[in-house]
């Protein structure tokens, strides 16, 4: 087809950039889709192994200190609720406890 179409070109004279030359096609190269890692089960792969063994990943404080601390306030305030919560309850049975004991004496 290249062949036909310089054969079109007026002459060869007027258009020295146009020459016969043969369509080449590049054929890309396959990429591994996943690191061979990957395929091997979880617990075996680097990416499980490796932050458990030497300690990387995220500790406490990083993930605490990467909370807004809107989102931050919200969690104390409902924390302080639960515990509030939970201490009134342990008021209140205690005190029906007690009154349970001195109903029996």
């Amino acid at each position: 087809m290249h062949t036909a179409l310089v054969a079109l070109t007026p002459g060869e004279a007027a258009r020295p950039e146009v020459k016969v030359a043969p369509v080449t096609e590049e054929k890309p190269v396959p990429v591994p889709v996943t690191p061979p890692s990957l395929d091997a089960p979880w617990w075996k792969s680097k990416e499980v192994i490796t932050p458990s063994v030497i300690g990387g990943g995220a500790s406490l404080l990083t993930a605490i200190g990467g909370i807004p601390w809107q989102n931050l306030l919200l969690i104390l305030v409902a924390f302080a609720g639960i515990a509030g919560f939970l201490y009134w309850r342990k008021n209140a049975d205690r005190k029906a406890v007690e009154k349970q004991i001195e109903g029996m004496a």
